[in-house]
């Protein structure tokens, strides 16, 4: 007998978060996607696993405005935040 269970799989999401005008990566950025969390790296980077490609993305980082965006179905999400002026 052959069960199958929907809504169980997970989606592997990932990408580097970079500052607009240098292209310098963003270290420490938060990066939410439906109830998950995560910081990027050192190097920008960051993933996540989730299990809802309509959920949205929000990247927040000190100095800079939020980003989001829905998440559809691609996996690599490279995202260029602008910083605030003055900040």
């Amino acid at each position: 007998m052959l069960t199958l269970i929907t809504g169980c799989s997970s989606i592997p999401i990932k990408g580097v978060v970079r500052d607009k005008p240098t292209g310098n990566p963003i270290s420490s950025a938060t990066v939410t996607i439906g109830d998950k969390t995560t910081a990027t790296d050192a190097m920008g980077s960051y993933h996540l696993d989730i299990s809802d490609t309509t959920a949205a993305m929000i990247v927040n980082a000190p100095g800079y405005y939020i980003f989001t965006k829905t998440i559809g179905e691609e996996t690599i999400h490279d995202i260029d935040l602008v910083p605030r002026k003055g900040e």
